[in-house]
Formats: C-alpha cells, sequence, structure tokens
C-alpha cells in the first residue's frame, strides 16, 4: 500500500500539466518511470531493513526474556520492596511488581498516586490533613512536608498504615499490599502519557526527599515509550534510573539497582548503561 501510495505521488507530481508534445510526453514517461523503479527498490531496501531490524530485536527481547530468570535468581531474597505509581501506565507496575518477586523480593505496600488530586493547591492539602484528623498548620510548606512524610511513612516505614483509608477518601492515593512493614527498597514506577498526567515536579521530588530521609534506596523506572519521561528530574535527585522497565533487559537492570548500582540504565538518550557492571563481572 505504502509503495503504491508513493508511485501515485510521483505521478501526480509529474503529470499535473498538459505535455507540450507527444515526443515530450514519452520522454517524460520514460524518465518517471526509470524514477519509479528506483523509489521502489529503495522502499523495498528500506521496508527488508526495518523487518531485519524488528526481527533482530525481538530475538533480543526473547533471549534477555528467557535469561532473565538466571540473571536475578535470589538477588533480592526475601528483601522488602514497597512499590510507588507516580506515572499512568498501570501494566508497567504488574510487570515491575513480578519482575521483583522473580528475584526473590518481598513486595510489601503498593501505593498508586492520583494524578487527579491537585497537589499544587496548598488549600486542598490541608484540608486533607484536617480530615484526617491532623489538623493544618496554616503554613502551606510545612502541611505539604506534613502530607508527605505521612505518604512516604505509610509506604515504606511501617508508619501511618492508619491513615491509609482516609487518604483514599480523600483522593489522593491507593494503598494494596501490607503497608504495616517496613521497606529499605523503594522502587517509583513513573512515566506520563501526557504532559497533563505528569507528576514528576509536584510528587516524585517531594516523594524522593521523604525517603532520603527515611534512608531507604530508591530507583525509579519507566516504560520505553513513556510519552513524557521522569527520568530528568530523577537525574536531579541523583537515583538510578531504568527508562525500560517495560522489558526483560530492563527489569533486569532494576533488580541490579535496587541491589546497589547506581546508574542510569536504558535505551534513551538519558541513559548511560545498557546493562549492569556486576552483571558483566564473573
Amino acid at each position: 500500500m505504502f509503495l503504491a501510495l508513493a508511485i501515485g505521488m510521483v505521478i501526480g507530481s509529474s503529470f499535473g500539466g498538459n505535455s507540450t508534445s507527444n515526443s515530450s510526453g514519452r520522454k517524460t514517461i520514460q524518465r518517471y518511470e526509470t524514477d519509479m523503479r528506483q523509489l521502489k527498490d529503495e522502499i523495498i531496501k528500506a521496508t527488508q531493513t526495518e523487518a531485519r531490524k524488528a526481527a533482530a530485536l525481538k530475538a533480543c527481547q526473547d533471549y534477555c526474556r528467557a535469561v532473565m530468570p538466571m540473571a536475578v535468581k535470589n538477588k533480592l531474597h526475601w528483601r522488602n520492596v514497597a512499590v510507588v505509581q507516580t506515572g499512568d501506565y498501570d501494566d508497567l507496575t504488574g510487570s515491575v511488581k513480578q519482575a521483583l518477586e522473580m528475584a526473590g523480593a518481598q513486595v510489601t505496600c503498593t501505593a498508586d498516586i492520583s494524578s487527579a488530586f491537585p497537589f499544587a493547591d496548598d488549600t486542598r492539602i490541608s484540608q486533607v490533613l484536617i480530615n484526617c484528623g491532623l489538623g493544618s498548620t496554616r503554613d502551606p510548606k510545612t502541611d505539604r512536608d506534613r502530607l508527605f512524610r505521612i505518604l512516604t511513612g505509610t509506604i515504606c516505614a511501617g508508619k501511618y498504615s492508619y491513615l491509609a483509608s482516609k487518604l483514599e477518601k480523600e483522593g489522593v492515593a491507593v494503598f494494596s499490599g501490607d503497608c504495616d512493614t517496613a521497606s529499605k527498597l523503594v522502587v517509583i514506577v513513573g512515566g506520563a502519557s501526557s504532559d497533563a498526567k505528569t507528576l514528576a515536579e509536584n510528587v516524585d521530588a517531594q516523594l524522593l526527599t521523604g525517603f532520603e530521609k527515611l534512608g531507604v534506596t530508591v530507583v525509579g523506572c519507566e516504560a520505553s515509550d513513556a510519552v513524557r519521561s521522569y527520568v530528568p528530574m530523577w537525574h536531579k535527585a541523583g537515583i538510578a534510573t531504568v527508562d525500560n522497565a517495560d522489558n526483560a533487559m530492563g527489569q533486569t537492570c532494576l533488580i541490579y539497582a535496587l541491589n546497589g548500582e547506581t546508574a542510569n540504565f536504558g535505551t534513551k538518550d538519558t541513559a548511560d548503561r545498557l546493562i549492569p557492571k556486576t552483571m558483566e563481572s564473573p
């Protein structure tokens, strides 16, 4: 179909006007007949190249998927890991949890932060604290810090789990799993499908500050096709990142990053490593 369309465009642009003579018309036809043959050859060549690339990529992904269980086996054996979704790729969160469990981790608390909640609205944040029975200090910054201290404490410190249902009722987040158990490892699943849904600046930055105070290791990850990447903001915070956590290669890097290898893993321009150094060691 693409070939026919391209040829049609060539013909249409070539014969938009009237021929001045039969002789010049024949020459024009011959010239563009040659051009169309060349165009056809280029299109076929390009199609074959793309097909080869797609086949090679699939083979690579299949290979990574096959060796991943061996590469991550027991790397997080019985270690508690909390998962926070600040992006809007639900399927990715599920895949990340499966990868963690494959590595032997115990996924404790999972928090899905709502992109619909107005985290930039100081009045709304103060109202949440009041509705949770905590009261407001009437200082926007103090109230904001307090809300995120409660969120991070609920997610990974085994604190404030009694407030989880109230935070859900206020539309701040949805919690699942065991939020009474402390975790020293946290995975943030980010990346947004549009600029309107990004929480990177208003949420991730605040969460990372809170996690740092709690002394936990945090790794940020997103899908390779995320429309709005969170990686640049995570870079500022100095945490390890994985920009292709939707495939086995990225999920393997995520496991090694949680084990302490700090790097920017992935395939995007913001990445500096494709595979972990510790994985290359004998």
